[in-house]
């Protein structure tokens, strides 16, 4: 053990054990967030940029009230509606393909569609 003198020698004494300690006794990994499954859609980049794009004319629309860019809006936000129609028939037809051989993919996705809340009951 080494003689320290003052408060400060036995600070960085502490210090020095203590992170030698944490590299070599604590392991390092990568931490995942527990909602990575909930949050995954199948969207590519091209898909998000044109929805960006969307919330980016709306703001626009709204500050400025010019027409043309009200007319670009409507067409980008069409486009994201067709394409977002496209991937939920592409979803349901790959589960409906896949319902006889996994049929707990075919129920988490219709318990997913009809979750039911229960009001606030009875004040007393």
């Amino acid at each position: 053990m080494k003689l320290c003198r003052t408060i400060d020698d036995m600070w960085e004494y502490f210090k020095q054990k203590l992170l030698t300690g944490m590299t070599k006794f604590i392991p390092r990994s990568k931490h995942f967030s527990k909602n990575s499954k909930k949050n995954f859609q199948p969207f590519n980049l091209e898909f998000k940029k044109n929805i960006n794009k969307k919330h980016r004319l709306w703001k626009r629309w709204i500050s400025t009230k010019d027409k043309a860019i009200l007319k670009e809006y409507k067409k980008v936000r069409n486009h994201v509606k067709r394409e977002t129609v496209k991937l939920t028939q592409q979803e349901q037809d790959r589960i409906s393909l896949e319902c006889k051989r996994n049929p707990q993919k075919f129920w988490q996705y219709i318990n997913k569609r009809t979750a039911s809340r229960s009001n606030v009951g009875d004040l007393k």
